[in-house]
């Protein structure tokens, strides 16, 4: 094992970095915390650290002072938390003045190795380092975080890229201001943003055909099936698991509720306890396939006893399991609204007024910005655009301070009603606005 990680150190340290789509995702600046790097696989995570690399190198820190290395190399296959050590012993008799120095360690998938997080602990505290790692499986949830590394870590989560990352691998960056584009324009990002909204932004998947891309979307949900849920779990149930699974993909922005599921598989001849169904459902959730939005109550009953909204962690996923070739546009606009939302920190909900109404988002964040957002592709018909109307004016009713915003695909407007202010605004203005 030493031999390998010589030659490993030596390999990576040589590596020039890739070129890289810039992504939004930043990490706290929280001084003496390692920074846990997590999301589902393949959304970006390893060019992510290779980009605050690049941050560090443009800072004038030395390469032989980034030190990456990826414990999924087959050659490190068995390597224990007793061979861990292997790593910095011969780093430091390679590059032995360095001690003198920080050196910023980049620890890719290491919860591959059993015991890692002491490992990691006991360089913070004897050595002058900072360390990065990342994860996408189970054996790094944020739970698990927490309890390892002792308060000792901050994390940031990477989704697949945002509209305007998606705009960025097609050459085109986003305007400076985004609602003053020119007309000429509006017609590109529209076009843009509903491809976006089918083909989806995991980084491997651009610019593939229609069936390779579907085809390498399949392929990550059955490699986080296997390896991240039912090794980790122990799963037995695997064909309630695969029902569930591409229910939930092909119904994004929808009510979901464990006991009618169960009963639409009872329908079935299916058994499977509701205890089981509800673990599953975190599962999902735990390897960040899956995401769920609770009513906005202060009762933790009415919370638990009413349906959560699931989305998808990517919408590209939602077409790659498709059953028809016919598009909800406005489910797949309210899951890409839903995943920017998270992306720039915000706690989402959604609400069901007294009258029966239901908006979509209460999206709230730390520095108090809130915001009541209601998703709809077209509005172009009186009924339909009245009755979102209402509903924003109804939740927007008894909240101070909030932004009401109607998102949909293409009208401009601004409506007031009852002395409450309703934005309507295209989607795409509102993605390419990361200030929003």
């Amino acid at each position: 094992m030493k031999a390998i990680v010589q030659q490993r150190l030596a390999d990576l340290i040589a590596m020039n970095l890739p070129i890289l789509i810039e992504r939004e995702a930043s990490l706290p600046r929280i001084p003496n915390k390692a920074f846990a790097v997590i999301g589902m696989r393949r959304a970006g995570k390893t060019y992510f650290l290779f980009q605050q690399m690049g941050r560090l190198l443009s800072q004038g820190v030395d390469r032989s002072r980034l030190v990456y290395f990826n414990f999924e190399d087959e050659r490190l296959a068995g390597m224990t938390s007793a061979d861990l050590h292997w790593i910095t012993d011969e780093y430091y008799v390679m590059f032995p003045h360095n001690r003198a120095n920080k050196v910023h360690l980049f620890f890719d998938e290491i919860q591959v190795v059993d015991g890692w997080e002491k490992f990691v602990r006991r360089l913070m505290d004897t050595e002058n380092v900072e360390i990065y790692f990342s994860g996408s499986s189970a054996k790094l949830l944020s739970r698990e975080i927490a309890s390892a590394m002792r308060g000792r870590s901050v994390e940031t989560v990477i989704y697949p890229y945002s509209f305007r990352e998606y705009m960025k691998c097609r050459g085109s960056d986003a305007p400076a201001t985004p609602r003053h584009t020119p007309k000429q324009m509006r017609s590109l990002f529209e076009k843009m943003l509903g491809d976006f909204l089918i083909s989806g932004g995991f980084p491997e998947a651009q610019h593939l055909s229609l069936s390779d891309r579907r085809l390498l979307l399949q392929g990550y949900v059955n490699t986080v099936l296997y390896r991240d849920i039912v090794e980790r779990f122990n799963v037995t149930n695997l064909n309630v698991l695969k029902i569930l699974i591409r229910h939930m993909l092909q119904n994004p922005a929808t009510h979901f509720t464990v006991n009618k599921f169960y009963h639409h598989l009872k329908s079935q001849g299916i058994k499977v306890a509701k205890t089981t169904l509800h673990e599953y459902v975190d599962h999902l959730r735990d390897v960040f396939l899956l995401h769920a939005a609770f009513i906005k109550t202060d009762s933790e009953r009415r919370r638990m006893v009413n349906p959560v909204k699931v989305y998808a962690t990517d919408s590209g996923l939602t077409d790659a399991f498709a059953l028809s070739r016919d598009p909800d546009i406005g489910r797949l606009l309210e899951n890409c609204i839903y995943l920017d939302l998270c992306r720039r920190g915000f706690q989402v909900s959604y609400i069901v007024t007294s009258s029966g109404f239901e908006v979509d988002f209460l999206a709230e964040h730390f520095d108090g910005r809130r915001h009541i957002i209601q998703a709809a592709a077209d509005i172009s018909n009186a009924e339909t655009r009245e009755r979102e109307i209402r509903a924003l004016v109804e939740a927007g009713r008894n909240e101070k301070g909030v932004e009401l915003l109607l998102l949909n695909l293409s009208e401009e407007s601004t409506v007031t009603r009852e002395g409450l202010t309703i934005e309507i605004l295209p989607a795409w203005k509102w993605l390419l606005d990361y200030n929003a």
